[in-house]
């Protein structure tokens, strides 16, 4: 099912200038935390030994009543676009947050925005944002994106020295423009860097999973839209390739399961409040070219989530002339096994699909 809003004169929503957005970078993650939206060439990431203390695992996760999905009812996928989500070559950080706050009203219902984020999280609670920052690639979960995620956590009182934006390796966040904190104040920012605790088993094989992970109270996935050779795209439940220590062991005629069993783990599937998509660009064949679009998916449902996700994709690729036949084909393997493990829906007539334009 698909509804639609017009947010353009939302009291709701509110923006951040360019000038503000560049005052909360810099206090809260201390690091000249001007986005780099121009991505270079990655070198070969080394992986680099943790040096921040380990953090001690949350054993005690709780679920906020307002998080339903289906089967209790539909699982809402809300789609938002801002023409304006780009200002030339850069992104607008005030159109951002207007996207974030219109989308997180729809989707939990409430009306003013910093109550929908209060109602999600707590000041005494530690929130990791898992971003995509793999270094084969030249695109990226989108620097501003992940740091107005994380004011709108600090807006409701959580502590910024309780956020911490993370991916596999410190080098490849760096790399990728995000401004690493790894022990000052403000908000934390560094990759697990081989920091795992081995307790768990994906199909046949022992895995870890990252102790950044572990020792948050919630989650909050960020992954930008991308094409993948193998699953057809990498979106939220992919992004979890960078969450657990052998990511090689699920690739091939494994993938499908590989994907589903990993975000059907208890520390991924009990942790996960809330997926942010960025689809502010779709990233096509090779990981090196992108089209620039204006859109991001808010949801509770990964596995809703990823499917509107790959409507998106072949709806850009379509546009660009592209055959996203085959994309389609291996994305619904591991949206079938997800749905068949009980993780949502992949049927969108159990997904209440809410388009939104901003601005």
């Amino acid at each position: 099912m698909k509804r639609k809003h017009d947010n353009k004169s939302s009291p709701h929503s509110h923006g951040i200038s360019r000038r503000e957005f560049l005052k909360i970078a810099a206090a809260s993650l201390l690091a000249g935390c001007t986005p780099s939206l121009q991505p270079e060439a990655t070198p070969t990431a080394t992986p680099r030994p943790t040096d921040t203390p380990k953090p001690t695992p949350v054993t005690d996760i709780r679920r906020p009543d307002i998080i339903r999905t289906y089967p209790e009812v539909a699982s809402k996928v809300v789609h938002a676009r801002h023409a304006s989500a780009w200002d030339g070559e850069q992104l607008a950080p005030g159109a951002i947050r207007q996207m974030l706050d219109s989308a997180i009203t729809e989707l939990t219902g409430i009306d003013r925005a910093g109550e929908a984020w209060a109602a999600l999280f707590a000041p005494d609670e530690r929130i990791a944002i898992k971003v995509n920052t793999i270094n084969s690639s030249s695109y990226w979960t989108h620097v501003p994106v992940a740091m107005v995620v994380a004011k709108c956590l600090q807006d409701v009182g959580v502590p910024p020295g309780q956020i911490v934006i993370f991916d596999r390796y410190t080098i490849e966040m760096e790399d990728a423009g995000f401004p690493i904190n790894k022990g000052l104040p403000g908000v934390r920012c560094h990759g697990t860097d081989l920091s795992y605790t081995t307790d768990w088993t994906v199909m046949d094989t022992e895995v870890g999973l990252s102790d950044v992970l572990l020792g948050c109270d919630a989650l909050i996935n960020v992954p930008l839209l991308k094409q993948h050779g193998i699953s057809g795209i990498t979106f939220a439940m992919k992004n979890h390739y960078g969450t657990f220590d052998k990511p090689e062991y699920f690739h091939g005629g494994r993938i499908g399961r590989g994907i589903a069993e990993i975000n059907g783990l208890r520390p991924i599937k009990d942790r996960t409040r809330l997926i942010v998509g960025d689809a502010l660009a779709v990233v096509r064949r090779g990981w090196h070219s992108a089209v620039t679009a204006d859109s991001i998916l808010m949801s509770f449902d990964p596995v809703a989530h990823d499917t509107v996700g790959l409507q998106l994709y072949c709806d850009v690729m379509a546009a660009k002339g592209d055959d996203p036949g085959r994309a389609t084909d291996q994305a619904n393997t591991w949206l079938e096994e997800s749905a068949n493990l009980g993780l949502g829906t992949s049927n969108l007539e159990n997904i209440d699909l809410v388009e939104v334009r901003v601005g």
